[in-house]
């Protein structure tokens, strides 16, 4: 015979499912920005290895590209990456 749970015994099991649910929706919402982030990143490495490839073949774009970098690069050691 099975003994039938009581109230307080079926919203311990209850939270604990809860739990784990929200745990792996987590592990899930981690998964998926992890995904975007190597996406993103990857944009950012073909579209600087365009823009870099064009600076050595139109002036004109490389002095844009330089003007750009100096107002938005701050750090010395990536300024020094780009002859800045």
């Amino acid at each position: 015979m099975t003994k039938r749970k009581t109230p307080d015994q079926q919203l311990a099991e209850l939270e604990k499912k809860q739990g784990q649910l929200n745990a792996r929706i987590q592990k899930k919402k981690a998964q998926v920005r992890s995904k975007q982030r190597k996406i993103d990143t990857r944009r950012k490495i073909i579209a600087g290895a365009i823009a870099l490839e064009h600076m050595a073949h139109d002036k004109q774009f490389e002095e844009v590209m330089k003007q750009l970098l100096l107002e938005h690069v701050t750090r010395e050691a990536d300024k020094e990456l780009f002859g800045l």
